[in-house]
């Protein structure tokens, strides 16, 4: 069982990951795409108007340090409808007690997606093979870091430019894996104190199973325990049966502990 107090850490290191990879698009595409993020109590509010899909409209990390606030829910959902967006979340996961009875008061129900939130500590990453070139990248590689991340996540280019501010940016530590001079998978970590956050992982439909994904994710890990980090986290989709989920394994292949199920709630 992961206590309470953990629990409201890694959640508390994805929030703010997440507010600072929307403070970090250039202001043409926050203009253009119509990027807002603020706090919302202690958790975050995500919106991305241009694109509506529920991974960039978000209410989530509510309710783990201080109490759930119903007319931030409600100021919430007003926002996703200001905005248009239809596909949009509120994590709900167990420990933040009230919450989920708020969203189904509200009449939201779950979505049938819940993500597996997962915790590991500073050991040391599992050797990983592969036939590809990692390495921690700079701004100088931000077009090719975003490139690759916005490919392997099947995102329009404009989503490689957002991601392309992130390398060389405070608390941001980014990787990819090459192919020659070309950067074909990417990886972020996020590190605040003693905690950190991974993210970003995808790799170009061209070069999958090649082991870029495990490698990036083996050299996350080290640069977080260098970094003095005690508390790694990561969050993925639970496969639905029948669904391989290789995100799923290779994480948990990477040492990482299964730390809760999120549930994810949506308007009917």
């Amino acid at each position: 069982m992961v206590e309470r107090s953990t629990i409201a850490q890694i959640e508390a290191i994805e929030r703010d990951a997440w507010l600072d990879l929307y403070a970090a698009a250039p202001p043409p595409l926050r203009a253009g795409l119509g990027i807002a993020q603020r706090p919302a109590d202690d958790g975050a509010l995500l919106i991305v108007r241009a694109i509506d899909h529920l991974q960039f409209n978000r209410l989530g990390y509510l309710g783990l340090r201080a109490p759930v606030n119903a007319a931030t829910i409600d100021a919430a959902i007003a926002a996703f409808d200001a905005a248009g967006v239809k596909n949009w979340i509120v994590h709900a996961p167990e420990a933040a007690e009230g919450l989920a009875d708020l969203c189904a008061a509200r009449g939201l129900t779950q979505h049938p997606r819940t993500w597996a939130k997962f915790v590991r500590d500073d050991r040391p990453a599992p050797s990983v093979g592969t036939s590809l070139a990692v390495r921690e990248v700079d701004a100088s590689d931000g077009p090719a870091f975003g490139a690759a991340a916005a490919q392997g996540f099947g995102m329009p280019p404009v989503m490689g430019q957002w991601l392309a501010a992130l390398p060389g940016r405070p608390r941001w530590r980014c990787f990819a894996a090459f192919d020659g001079d070309q950067a074909v998978a990417a990886g972020a970590l996020f590190a605040d104190g003693e905690a950190a956050w991974l993210g970003i992982g995808a790799t170009s439909p061209s070069h999958r199973g090649r082991g870029a994904q495990s490698a990036i994710l083996a050299a996350r890990i080290d640069a977080a325990i260098v970094s003095g980090c005690t508390v790694l986290t990561t969050e993925t989709g639970i496969p639905q049966p029948g669904e391989a989920g290789p995100s799923y394994a290779n994480i948990q292949r990477a040492g990482f502990a299964i730390a809760y199920p999120r549930p994810n709630w949506r308007r009917a």
